[in-house]
């Protein structure tokens, strides 16, 4: 009786725990189909506009979205704490406002807003060096130095090379570099999507001569390393994602042998 009466507390438990975990399956699901409210740019946002302003002159607008496509960093309602803090870059309309894209105004200089403790650094690439088009304001990219026992002369012809190849080096010089503004030249190519300007990368003589003037944050001496690279190498970037497992060089690496 005893074995049997133990069976069927075992039995009763199990079916409990099944129940359980069956409703909190339920519960997961039914969360993650459930929509929430969240803020999306409608129109374009200028970088070192206030979040209360965006909101009052309806460029920012709430959405119903499925709360389980919309990231933990989202902004859901302007509250006081944040109605003050600006937007550290242009955002793209139908881009959902992010608490990460906030700065406090004092770190706003101009139409950019630069992260504490860096200076903002302008470097210019040809438009094949910027990723096609690709980098953009608050992307991270990798920057590369192709340099040599002489100095390299940039141009922007996808046929360009160096005269003594033996003697040329290429090395990651900085493994994470935020983008605060992009500025194609007039003879590169652009066209406007949903998600912003968009370099032209077609392959047409305008579109890989063209060059990008590209601001980034860096502290000082990185921003020193930027600066020596761009006038005594070549610059290049890669565009990271946060899987991406760059790292910098300890030391030269030649490029051709």
């Amino acid at each position: 009786m005893l074995t049997v009466a133990l069976a069927a507390l075992l039995a009763v438990l199990g079916i409990v725990a099944v129940l359980s975990y069956v409703d909190n399956a339920n519960k997961r699901a039914i969360y993650g189909m459930k929509a929430v409210s969240t803020l999306v740019a409608k129109d374009a946002i200028p970088a070192g506009t206030s979040a209360k302003d965006a909101l009052q002159r309806g460029l920012l607008v709430p959405e119903q979205l499925p709360a389980s496509s919309v990231p933990l960093d989202a902004v859901h309602t302007v509250t006081p704490d944040i109605a003050k803090l600006v937007t550290s870059y242009a955002v793209q309309p139908g881009m959902l406002l992010l608490h990460s894209m906030l700065v406090s105004a004092a770190q706003v200089t101009g139409a950019i807003a630069i992260p504490q403790g860096t200076m903002a650094v302008a470097v210019q690439v040809c438009v094949q060096a910027d990723v096609a088009g690709y980098v953009q304001p608050g992307s991270y990219i990798a920057v590369f130095d192709t340099y040599g026992g002489q100095s390299l002369q940039q141009t922007c012809d996808v046929a360009h090379q160096a005269q003594n190849i033996s003697t040329v080096y290429t090395r990651m010089l900085l493994p994470k570099v935020e983008v605060l503004s992009v500025a194609a030249a007039p003879a590169a190519q652009s066209t406007t999507s949903s998600s912003g300007t968009v370099l032209a990368g077609n392959g047409s003589s305008s579109a890989t001569q063209g060059t990008v003037t590209v601001t980034l944050a860096a502290p000082q001496a990185d921003a020193e390393r930027l600066i020596l690279a761009n006038e005594t190498g070549l610059l290049y970037f890669g565009l990271l994602t946060s899987s991406s497992g760059q790292h910098p060089d300890p030391g030269p690496t030649q490029l051709f042998k």
